[in-house]
C-alpha cells in the first residue's frame, strides 16, 4: 500500500464501531478514511417480548445489517428458537448472523432488500420476521407483501443523529460516504460539508435524506455495502479525471 500523500480521502460518517471497521477496509483499497461519528445506535430492550413472540410463530428470521444480527443476539440471549432459518442481505449481515446467531441459511444473491424480497418468496415461507432499525426494512417489506408473503417487522435497534459536541467540525475530504438517513442528519448538524466534497450514498433512502438536507449526490452505491461504495467513488473519480491520467 502506498503512503498517505496522495490518497484520496473519504470522510465516514457511521457508529464509532462501525467508522473502525470501514476505515481498514478503506485504507486495504489505498484510500484514506477521515472519521466523522454520526450516528449512535441502541437495542430497543422493550421489543425483547415481541421478538420472542414472533420468533415462535415465524419460520424466518431476515437481517438487513450486521447491526440488526447484534441486536437481536442482545434481545434473545438464549438464542434462535429450533426451525427458524436465518437469511441476510449481504455478506456482513451474513457473518454477523453465523458469528452471533449461529447460522445463516439464506444470502441474497444481490445484496439489497428487493433481491432478499425474491429469494425469500421463492422459499413459500408461512411468516417472515423482519428484524432491523426502528424506521429501516421499507424495501424488503414492500417486497415481500407485493409477493403475497406474510412478514412482521420487529424493531430491534434505534439509530439516532449523532448528537453536535459545540464546534462544528471542519471537514477535508474528496469525498463523503453515507449510508443512512439519520447519517445524513448527523453530518449536516456537525459541519458545513464544502461543495467540493463529492458525496457518495448507500441506497435510495440516502440519497432522498441528502437531497433533502441540500446536498448534492454525486453518485449512488448499486450494492448494500463498503465495496459498492467505493466502487461507485471509483468510477466517479476516473469520470473526472483527464483523458491522459485514466488508465
Amino acid at each position: 500500500m502506498r503512503g498517505t500523500i496522495g490518497m484520496k480521502r473519504i470522510l465516514i460518517t457511521r457508529s464509532v464501531e462501525d467508522n473502525a471497521r470501514w476505515a481498514e477496509d478503506l485504507r486495504a483499497a489505498d484510500l484514506q478514511p477521515v472519521e466523522l461519528p454520526c450516528i449512535r445506535c441502541e437495542p430497543i430492550p422493550e421489543s425483547a417480548a415481541l421478538l420472542a413472540l414472533e420468533l415462535a410463530r415465524c419460520d424466518w428470521l431476515a437481517l438487513t445489517s450486521r447491526r440488526g444480527a447484534r441486536a437481536v443476539a442482545a434481545l434473545a440471549p438464549g438464542g434462535l428458537p429450533d426451525g427458524v432459518s436465518v437469511a441476510a442481505v449481504g455478506a456482513a449481515s451474513a457473518d454477523a448472523a453465523r458469528a452471533l446467531l449461529g447460522h445463516c441459511d439464506l444470502v441474497a444473491p444481490e445484496q439489497s432488500g428487493h433481491s432478499l424480497a425474491v429469494a425469500l418468496a421463492e422459499c413459500a415461507s408461512e411468516r417472515i420476521l423482519l428484524a432491523g432499525a426502528q424506521d429501516g426494512l421499507p424495501d424488503l417489506r414492500d417486497g415481500l407483501t407485493t409477493r403475497g408473503v406474510e412478514c412482521v417487522l420487529v424493531p430491534v435497534y434505534r439509530t439516532y443523529p449523532a448528537v453536535p459536541s459545540g464546534t462544528r467540525a471542519q471537514v477535508e475530504a474528496d469525498a463523503v460516504f453515507l449510508a443512512s438517513p439519520s447519517a445524513v442528519e448527523g453530518l449536516m448538524a456537525q459541519t458545513d460539508l464544502p461543495a467540493t466534497v463529492a458525496v457518495v450514498t448507500l441506497g435510495p433512502a440516502t440519497s432522498a435524506a441528502a437531497q433533502a438536507a441540500g446536498l448534492t449526490v454525486a453518485a449512488e452505491a448499486a450494492g448494500r455495502d463498503l465495496p459498492a461504495m467505493i466502487h461507485a467513488w471509483r468510477s466517479l473519480d476516473a469520470a473526472h479525471q483527464p483523458p491522459d491520467c485514466r488508465s
